[in-house]
């Protein structure tokens, strides 16, 4: 037998794509399309698409503001190149917990071992030393 999801495949990202693990894209582009909402009426939403992805992400306010955030970017023309962290999680809608897709920063990954200080050897403490009060 054949899923919901291998019968009516979406353009679009859902959570159950991500298989309950992050996943770090990089934005190729975001575009404005029409779509149609849940009662048959079209609407005007931006989509998010990945370099390397099939689908793309519809974008609602709060994943906007987050990428803006990440990017330093209102403006959704200079987004491509940046990197982000997409994740599955849940939010409330009308009383009822739904699956839905968040973005963060990408974690830094492993950070890069510092190299050895160089130790400049002190010398002896009798050089140091003066007799001398200056006061």
């Amino acid at each position: 037998m054949a899923t919901r999801d291998e019968v009516f495949p979406s353009r679009f990202l859902k959570a159950a794509d991500l298989g309950g693990k992050p996943t770090v894209v990089t934005i190729k582009e975001v575009s404005r399309e029409k779509l149609k909402n849940g009662n048959g009426e079209e609407t005007s939403k931006s989509i998010a698409y990945f370099k390397g992805a099939k689908k793309g992400l519809v974008l609602n306010v709060t994943n906007w503001d987050k990428i803006a955030d990440i990017t330093g970017e209102d403006d959704s023309d200079n987004w491509p190149g940046h990197r982000i962290e997409v994740f599955p999680t849940t939010t409330e809608i009308g009383g009822e917990t739904k699956d839905c897709i968040r973005v963060r920063e990408p974690a830094q990954g492993e950070l890069p071992k510092p190299k050895k200080p160089v130790v400049v050897p002190k010398p002896p403490l009798s050089e140091e030393m003066d007799d001398e009060i200056p006061w």
